[in-house]
């Protein structure tokens, strides 16, 4: 099963949760960048295909089963 709100980047799989036109938005003001990964809540920004995307990184977790 694959989510399309799942890409792997060099490795690492990041959750998108949003998707721009990169002429829809000007970065170019102070703090652009920061701003939007504030306001979308998101830890990582791409720009790739035409696109700014708007990302989290999902984190892989080191676990022990616990027997029983």
């Amino acid at each position: 099963m694959t989510d399309k709100n799942i890409i792997e980047i060099q490795g690492k799989l990041f959750h998108v949760k949003r998707k721009f036109l990169e002429s829809r938005i000007n970065l170019n003001v102070e703090n652009g960048v920061t701003t939007l990964k504030q306001y979308y809540h998101c830890d990582t920004m791409f720009r790739a295909q035409g696109f700014l995307w708007l990302c989290n990184e999902v984190k892989d977790i080191e676990y022990e089963e616990i027997k029983r």
